[in-house]
């Protein structure tokens, strides 16, 4: 609930740009859906923390054993990650344009009885030739000829600056100026039609709504084709069957002992790689992963786990449980590369990872399991879902999102709106800070599984 309040926020911020997207400093309205969102994560960080403790959480950690679907949520955490990163951005691209275009001078000539007009170029200073990968635009430094107060005939010579299209400009050409009659000292901003509303407290303008339309369809045509893809098997319920198919697996009855870290050399996931050369296979490099350590009476296994996941909050939170651990060992792999494993809890719950499958290490190797289809087994269910805090890896990364929220505070506020460059530091954190606290999260994990794998 919390997080869905604190997109809620976000979604309130982007609306509040949308309907007016231009209006004087602090914008309180913006501020607000800011100070909503922050609440809101406050709220998810008590509960994930500990320090909220609800009644759905009971006695176990409170992000555990909340709710248990089919399928197991870590591998999507990827596309998650990156739809909330594009999610954000639209809001975020809005404001920039906000405030670039909510200048001193915008705000001096609306203060004034500002006039809305056609004006003729007279003199063109500059012409400024601007290459991008969408195309090529001109920056046009003129001098125009305006009409001026009163409407007696009287004109008046003001500067400013335009962007065109085209490159074909010439003195004599014909504009749409915003100025003041009565302070001529302030310019003119040249503009069409089109946009003078957003300059003038209204909506976007509707090239920047057709833009942010188009920006905001990828992802949900891309999370379209995620739910479709995967309807088939998302809508099966989970068993050792449908997890291994036809491949002749082994099971071993096993207790949680606790949680660990150690090497892990992946399985390869595709049927491409899986029939890729020796030399292939060979060279996947061991990586430093966190494990649950299963034991069992002829000893103990690890089932490594996805590295997002803390194995010490995950034992702790199913202590002692027993149930059965299912892989299906391939001749074709080399001894060192795990492979595909699903702990089943007796209670209907399992964990997916990955298990040495070489019994030359001597680990056991259980006993081989009867994959029969229809054999009865249930349905099972997902442990989790799992959003612990992990404050060795998640503390230090969040001052690089603290940073980017406080920046984004200041530029609401109106720090920097005269054309100083704290503006710009201001957008430099806000769009480097979230970044910098993804590396040191991932730097951070890294760091706590080598401390983990020492202890063992």
């Amino acid at each position: 609930m919390a997080a869905a309040l604190a997109w809620a926020g976000a979604a309130a911020f982007l609306i509040c740009l949308l309907v007016r997207k231009i209006a004087p400093y602090p914008r309180w309205d913006l501020l607000a859906c800011l100070v909503f969102s922050a609440v809101a994560f406050l709220a998810w960080w008590l509960r994930a923390t500990g320090r909220w403790r609800s009644r759905l959480g009971g006695v176990a950690p409170p992000a555990f054993g909340l709710k248990m679907g089919r399928r197991w949520w870590p591998p999507l955490r990827s596309a998650c990650v990156f739809f909330a990163a594009w999610g954000l951005f639209g809001p975020f691209f809005l404001l920039g344009i906000s405030a670039g275009e909510n200048t001193p001078q915008l705000t001096t000539i609306t203060e004034h009885d500002y006039r809305y007009t056609p004006v003729t170029i007279t003199k063109i200073h500059h012409r400024y030739r601007n290459q991008s990968k969408s195309g090529t635009t001109y920056t046009y430094a003129v001098t125009v000829e305006a009409p001026g107060p009163g409407g007696h005939g009287r004109t008046l010579r003001l500067t400013g600056e335009a962007q065109s299209s085209s490159g074909n400009w010439s003195t004599g050409t014909r504009l749409s100026g915003l100025y003041a009659p009565d302070a001529p000292s302030l310019g003119i901003i040249l503009t069409p039609r089109r946009h003078l509303d957003s300059l003038l407290g209204g909506p976007a303008s509707p090239g920047e709504m057709a833009l942010l339309a188009a920006f905001s369809a990828i992802p949900l045509i891309l999370f379209l084709l995620l739910v479709r893809s995967g309807a088939k098997e998302w809508g099966e319920p989970l068993t050792p069957e449908s997890a291994f198919g036809d491949s002749p697996a082994r099971r071993l009855r096993v207790r949680i002992a606790g949680g660990t870290a150690g090497p892990c050399a992946a399985s390869p996931t595709s049927p491409k790689a899986s029939r890729g050369g020796q030399k292939e296979r060979s060279e996947a490099k061991p990586r430093l992963t966190p494990a649950l350590r299963l034991s069992s009476s002829e000893g103990s296994r690890d089932l490594f786990i996805d590295r997002c996941l803390d194995p010490q909050a995950l034992a702790d939170a199913l202590e002692y449980r027993v149930g059965w651990l299912y892989w299906a060992p391939t001749a074709e792999e080399p001894p060192n590369r795990c492979v595909a494993a699903l702990l089943v809890l007796d209670d209907d719950r399992y964990v997916c990872g990955l298990t040495p499958p070489g019994s030359d290490a001597g680990l056991p190797q259980g006993e081989p399991a009867d994959l029969l289809p229809g054999a009865g087994t249930r349905p099972l269910r997902a442990v989790g879902p799992y959003a612990l805090w992990q404050p060795a890896v998640h503390g230090p990364g969040m001052y690089g999102f603290g940073l980017g929220f406080l920046s984004v505070c200041l530029i609401v506020a109106g720090v920097g709106h005269d054309g100083g460059p704290l503006l710009g530091m201001c957008f430099a954190t806000a769009v480097a800070g979230p970044p910098a606290g993804l590396v040191t999260i991932l730097c951070r994990r890294t760091v706590f599984l080598r401390r983990l794998a020492r202890q063992v």
